[in-house]
């Protein structure tokens, strides 16, 4: 390679062209970092790639995945095979420094853009690029740190002046212009090239905060939401009884998945105590509790180390402020009187000062099979309004926001009503009387109900399926 030094960042990407990209798309901290984007974005976010390069991964994984994507680079070759490589985009040739688009985006990617400028455009560009994040969007930034000025080094086998700043100025000025930073680390990576050698890598997620509303997403839907909540739905201790041996869930290794960390856990609503015996074995222990005095005792009676039992509810939690650093609460939110307060009362119980503080919640997802029939063939005829899981979620997450657990994500769980091996009409009279005992077992109309599920679920297991989907949203409230 020459030995002289490059006149600007444009010129290295044209002359890198592909090269970049074989470099480094095994790079670990840009992936997990678009892993974490997704699980909080809405449905169709805007998203800008800053620096798109070649398009992938970060425009292509956003754009698959049905998000609206502008990416932005001074390279006219990069331009040029980003557009190629990644159709569902949109690609500018623009420079950082002169880009102004004309909206703000739901989440701005900018991985290393910044580096092959003066330190003091590296501090106009960060605040350019801060003031693209709409109000509730996030931002993922990455960049290589250091005390830089234009220092002349080689990279990829050709000499070029780089620029940066100390790591934790990257943290502090985000906070200055608005954000919150949720997460950061650094890692040392060694790009796959035989020219380049292992550099250290910060990465930031921020979120510009303040008094926003958790935005909509696709796992709480179907929109609109209704105005109002429909009122809890009844279950006794022998509709649960008959449904939970065919219960047949992955959201409860999600839930205890989600509490890495936290020491502190109480479950709201013990159930059957199929959570906290899970939440128990693995943390060490898991304080509940549960209104229904069967349930209660039954759960007492567990064998396992480290449960201890309550008698309350939701909406009046017997513990002081602060006394966990983690609550849960699974399937639980549209048995409770006032959903709103209930989670209030999560909030009050919870050590928010705690770094580790964070409150999980599992409720139905828009497409939950099981809700639906429901809500057709018992809720809709018994006069009642439709359950609305989703609402729910969304209700909580605002308590969540505003209580300062701004970090909101969301992901699926599998979940079903798996009935006993049989042929169809078996299978279909089995899961109607489950379901029409669920929340309708006193119902004058229950055998009605009962006869109109079985129709529908007789077409259901005749078509081969095996199950009625019961899937799960798992609601994840951090603090920063």
């Amino acid at each position: 390679m020459e030995d002289r030094i490059a006149a600007s960042a444009a010129e290295v990407f044209d002359e890198l062209g592909g090269e970049y990209e074989r470099a480094f798309a095994g790079l670990p901290g840009q992936r997990e970092a678009l892993r974490w984007l997704m699980e909080r974005l809405p449905a169709g976010a805007s998203v800008l790639d800053v620096g798109s390069g070649t398009g992938r991964p970060v425009a292509g994984t956003l754009a698959d995945s049905g998000f609206r994507v502008t990416g932005i680079d001074v390279s006219a070759t990069m331009v040029e095979l980003a557009r190629s490589q990644v159709p569902g985009a949109v690609f500018r040739l623009a420079d950082v420094r002169t880009f102004a688009p004309a909206e703000p985006f739901d989440a701005v990617c900018a991985f290393f853009p910044l580096l092959l400028m003066p330190q003091r455009d590296v501090v106009t560009s960060l605040e350019r690029i801060a003031s693209w994040v709409a109000p509730g969007g996030y931002l993922l930034f990455a960049t290589v740190p250091g005390d830089l000025d234009e220092t002349t080094l080689t990279w990829m086998g050709r000499r070029m002046n780089v620029s940066s700043l100390p790591a934790g100025e990257f943290a502090a000025r985000l906070e200055e212009l608005g954000l919150t930073v949720l997460h950061r680390h650094t890692a040392t990576f060694q790009p796959d090239s035989s020219i380049a050698g292992p550099e250290e890598h910060l990465f930031l997620h921020a979120r510009r905060t303040g008094r926003v509303a958790p935005p909509a997403h696709a796992l709480l839907g179907p929109y609109p939401h209704p105005a109002r909540y429909r009122g809890p739905h009844a279950l006794s201790t022998a509709a649960w009884a008959a449904f939970e041996p065919h219960f047949r869930r992955h959201d409860v290794d999600s839930v205890v998945d989600a509490l890495t960390g936290c020491r502190r856990i109480l479950d709201v609503g013990g159930g059957t105590g199929a959570g906290v015996r899970a939440i128990a074995a693995r943390h060490g222990s898991c304080t509940t509790v549960e209104p229904n005095r069967d349930r209660e005792a039954a759960i007492q009676h567990l064998p396992e180390h480290g449960v201890t039992v309550h008698p309350g509810r939701g909406e009046r939690l017997p513990f002081p402020d602060g006394a966990f650093d983690a609550v849960t609460a699974s399937w639980v939110l549209h048995y409770t009187d006032d959903p709103e307060a209930a989670v209030r009362e999560m909030l009050r119980v919870l050590d928010r000062d705690d770094p580790h503080a964070r409150v999980v919640l599992v409720q139905g997802t828009p497409d939950n099979h099981m809700v639906e029939l429901l809500n057709r063939h018992c809720v809709v005829p018994a006069g009642e309004q439709v359950d609305h899981q989703g609402h729910l979620l969304h209700l909580a997450a605002r308590q969540c926001v505003e209580a300062g657990l701004t970090d909101i994500s969301y992901r699926r769980a599998d979940a079903a009503l798996v009935p006993d091996p049989g042929a169809p009409d078996r299978q279909a009279a089995q899961t109607a009387r489950i379901l029409a005992d669920f929340w309708h077992a006193h119902h004058p109309d229950n055998p009605a109900m009962r006869a109109s599920l079985e129709q529908d679920l007789l077409a259901h297991y005749g078509a081969g399926h095996q199950a009625v989907d019961d899937g799960a949203v798992l609601l994840t409230a951090r603090r920063p």
